[in-house]
């Protein structure tokens, strides 16, 4: 790993979110990289960083919310249930609160996993294929 990513895992503020079902890794995974993308730097200012992240979230979540209503969510071949996706609204609601709170410095995030042993990757970079992961916001 390179220091500047060693440097990030040390100073991570973000308790993380367990995700454990893999539709439900790659979708939060997505969702918590498209707030981070979003925010992109956060600004100095905790009222406008608390703004930016507010409408990242909103649009973040506006967006996997259609993915869902237009049945483009799946399992297998089949769009998700209504008893699933709610399942999958509290993750997405965690994801949404423990990116907020990681984002506290004027500075660009990170999405990454912490491997089930406690090892941490950058998200999508596991060595094999998971079934539980936690998600971890951290600055660069």
């Amino acid at each position: 790993m390179t220091f500047g990513i060693l440097l990030a895992l040390a100073v991570q503020a973000a308790g993380g979110v367990a995700v454990d079902s893999v539709p439900q890794i790659g979708i939060a995974t997505r969702h918590a990289r498209c707030i981070v993308r979003q925010v992109g730097v956060a600004p100095a200012e905790a009222a406008a960083r608390a703004a930016k992240v507010g409408d990242a979230i909103k649009g973040c979540r506006a967006f996997v919310e259609s993915d869902y209503a237009q049945g483009r969510i799946l399992l297998g071949d089949r769009p998700v249930n209504k008893r699933w996706w709610g399942r999958m609204e509290a993750i997405l609601d965690a994801v949404e609160a423990d990116v907020a709170a990681a984002i506290v410095q004027p500075k660009q995030y990170k999405i990454i996993w912490e491997l089930p042993e406690g090892g941490r990757v950058d998200a999508y970079n596991a060595p094999e294929p998971l079934k539980t992961i936690k998600l971890l916001t951290v600055p660069l």
